[in-house]
């Protein structure tokens, strides 16, 4: 009897508690969307949250919406022009500009002007 009190009285304090509250998410800096002031910069676009600065055919800058900056490397004779590293490409094509994840994920862009 005795361990069957023991064993309820235990369960009611389990119940009681309250689980402990996650940590806040650590408050990302919202990305700057303008028009770029770095002259080497020669396009600009934003893909959902994300920028993709393009350094003429050498580079582009990716800056995710989680702020983690990545450079990629321009793809020479590619079709359409595209930057690729890292797990991401960036095609810019005459109908569509995207950038692309390995996995296939696929975020339209739009020129920053």
């Amino acid at each position: 009897m005795r361990i069957w009190i023991s064993c309820a009285i235990a369960t009611i304090a389990l119940v009681a508690c309250k689980p402990a509250e996650p940590p806040p998410a650590p408050n990302a800096a919202a990305i700057d969307m303008s028009p770029s002031k770095d002259p080497a910069v020669t396009a600009s676009y934003e893909c959902e949250g994300h920028r993709v600065d393009v350094f003429g055919r050498n580079y582009a800058r990716v800056t995710l919406s989680d702020a983690r900056t990545v450079t990629i490397d321009y793809v020479p004779n590619s079709r359409p022009p595209s930057y690729m590293d890292r797990g991401l490409r960036f095609a810019i094509g005459e109908r569509a500009v995207m950038l692309i994840q390995n996995d296939g994920d696929a975020v339209n862009c739009a020129a920053i002007r």
